[in-house]
């Protein structure tokens, strides 16, 4: 059985899990692989449970049209805490932080810049 403390000392930055089995991983970086699991043949799973190593904003808005079970994450962003919570997306987290960046910088990434305003839908319409 996969769990939260096995995510946090792997290498992976995200890891989706459905049926008790891993379906999705990868290591890199920002929401690259949520965007590469979006564009697999992700709607055939049901119950996922998302691991990823930062969600902020942007990440939240593309879990809402995953439709996880739960998601679980060492860092979350207020942002994405906010998108989430609003779309009742049950979610553990260790640590809250007001940006991503906040952890080295006080500003906005890039993708959380683009989401302001956006639903997820239109948000994922841009990516494409």
């Amino acid at each position: 059985m996969y769990s939260f403390d096995k995510f946090i000392e792997s290498k992976w930055s995200l890891v989706v899990l459905a049926e008790d089995r891993v379906v999705f991983r990868s290591t890199a970086s920002a929401i690259k692989p949520l965007i590469r699991f979006m564009k697999s043949d992700y709607g055939q799973y049901r119950e996922m449970l998302i691991y990823d190593k930062y969600i902020g904003r942007a990440a939240a808005l593309l879990m809402v049209l995953i439709g996880p079970k739960k998601v679980y994450t060492p860092v979350i962003s207020e942002g994405g805490q906010e998108i989430l919570t609003k779309y009742g997306i049950p979610f553990e987290a260790q640590k809250k932080v007001k940006y991503l960046m906040g952890v080295a910088s006080d500003e906005m990434c890039r993708w959380e810049k683009m989401t302001i305003g956006k639903s997820p839908e239109a948000f994922w319409d841009i990516l494409k």
